[in-house]
């Protein structure tokens, strides 16, 4: 599924800012350097030239999810990002054929999908993604500055730009641009700043989960063939709190990531992470982790809460700004929709700026506060499903999780099912369509057959030499 994103015949303005070069401000960059003459991308990290980790993204040694959607934008934005990516080293790996998954206690089919995800490292997808954008002979890049508040119009009624410096301090220098995009993450001060201009502070929806991640890169034994490239252990939901994730990088190398809602995880010796991977829904993934070589350290990183800031409900917004990714909504990661989610409100921008420039910022937020909706939605309504977590839950939450469940079971055994399971996670199809009448009959009347039940992957076999 392709998003076409047309280049206009002109111009719509002449310089855009954006801040923040994660991949939200890489993608919404690329967006804009099709719509104005200037793009000048901020950001307060100094970039290596590689794909090295760096302190902006604490998340980054932690397996990453690019959605087909996602995918789909970024190819568009950036034409032959799927080939560069590739001969980076990235593994395209069908969602199903390629995929040994354990869902809701059951092992899913083995099937091609027609649905990819590419797999590797989030260093090597940004710095793949850093590489084309700033070969665009309009994209300028301003490393190691931190933004420290708005240029406005007299009245404060649009955003003119912004004023940065050196982070820790130094003299401040002026940016001036007809559009400034905030991809400044989690910690976007935008909140802070509008309300310093006398407007209106905005509403925020918190979700406390505390998910902790652990991960870390292994090398397979010599000979390793199972079939797969992928590896995920799921939790059935709210009994368990554990999820589990192997899969094949760039380098010949494996990155494992394991973690556990409401701050449960393993603990950073060899020997308590085999562990808590034999504590998962299935043990197969501690089968195969003991066999594994470590190249790296565990490292962590702890999730707080879902975010969102709907900026969309504000009575007053200014013009010239707009924002994208975890600056306006932040999901928990295990549900793999945050790039996604972020490629997407990057290319609704280029829409409404296409519209023109005058009221483009209403029209951003306005849909973007509609687009968030839906993955808001399938994240939160997992983590609610967890007593502890407190959060409005819908009266007919209950009767949904037991009717996804029964669907989720379905697609343990019914390709068809199964399929369209994968499209609606990929964000190429509405979840309306799980709960089409056709595929509810099927989920209250069909029952696994004795093969379902038995799908187990078959059990790892390497070099004795090699066996813990």
């Amino acid at each position: 599924m392709s998003t076409p994103n047309p280049t206009p015949s002109r111009p719509v303005g002449g310089h855009a800012i954006v801040y923040g070069g994660s991949m939200a401000g890489l993608v919404a960059a690329g967006v804009l350097s099709r719509l104005f003459e200037r793009v000048t991308l901020v950001e307060r990290d100094r970039f290596e030239d590689g794909p090295q980790p760096r302190k902006g993204v604490p998340q980054g040694m932690h397996i990453h999810g690019l959605l087909t959607r996602g995918m789909n934008i970024l190819g568009d934005v950036f034409p032959g990002f799927r080939e560069d990516l590739e001969a980076a080293g990235a593994q395209c790996l069908d969602m199903t054929g390629d995929h040994a998954w354990y869902m809701s206690g059951l092992w899913r089919p083995r099937l091609q999908s027609g649905v990819y995800l590419h797999a590797q490292s989030r260093p090597l997808l940004e710095w793949v993604t850093r590489k084309r954008l700033l070969a665009l002979p309009n994209v300028r890049l301003l490393e190691g500055r931190e933004v420290t508040g708005f240029l406005t119009s007299a009245d404060h009624s649009r955003v003119t730009g912004l004023q940065v410096r050196a982070p820790g301090g130094g003299e401040e220098q002026t940016l001036e641009g007809e559009l400034v995009v905030d991809a400044s993450g989690r910690g976007s001060r935008t909140p802070q700043w509008l309300e310093a201009l006398g407007y209106p502070r905005v509403e925020e929806t918190r979700i406390h989960v505390d998910v902790v991640y652990s991960s870390r890169l292994v090398r397979m034994p010599p000979g390793f063939k199972p079939g797969w490239k992928m590896l995920n252990i799921a939790p059935e939901l709210p009994r368990q709190r554990r999820l589990g994730t192997l899969v094949n990088i760039e380098g010949d190398r494996w990155l494992i990531s394991m973690c556990g809602w409401l701050g449960d995880h393993p603990t950073l010796d060899d020997a308590g992470y085999l562990e808590f991977a034999r504590s998962l829904g299935d043990p197969y993934l501690h089968d195969v982790l003991r066999h594994t070589e470590p190249l790296s350290p565990i490292t962590v990183f702890r999730f707080s809460h879902n975010q969102r800031r709907h900026y969309e409900r504000m009575p007053r917004f200014p013009e010239g700004l707009a924002l994208v990714g975890d600056a306006s909504c932040s999901f928990n990661p295990v549900y793999g929709q945050g790039m996604t989610t972020a490629a997407l409100q990057a290319w609704l921008l280029g829409e409404c700026l296409r519209q023109g420039q005058g009221g483009a910022a209403q029209r951003h937020r306005q849909r973007v506060g509609q687009l968030l909706e839906v993955p808001w939605s399938l994240a939160t309504s997992g983590d609610l499903r967890f007593p502890e977590v407190e959060g409005r839950r819908a009266p007919t939450s209950g009767l949904l999780n037991w009717l996804g469940d029964r669907i989720h079971r379905l697609a343990s055994h019914d390709e068809e099912a199964l399929r369209v399971f994968v499209r609606v996670m990929h964000m190429l199809e509405s979840p309306t369509v799980l709960f089409s009448p056709r595929m509810v009959l099927k989920a209250l009347t069909a029952r696994p057959d004795a093969a379902a039940l038995k799908r187990r992957p078959e059990p790892i076999s390497v070099p004795q030499s090699r066996a813990a």
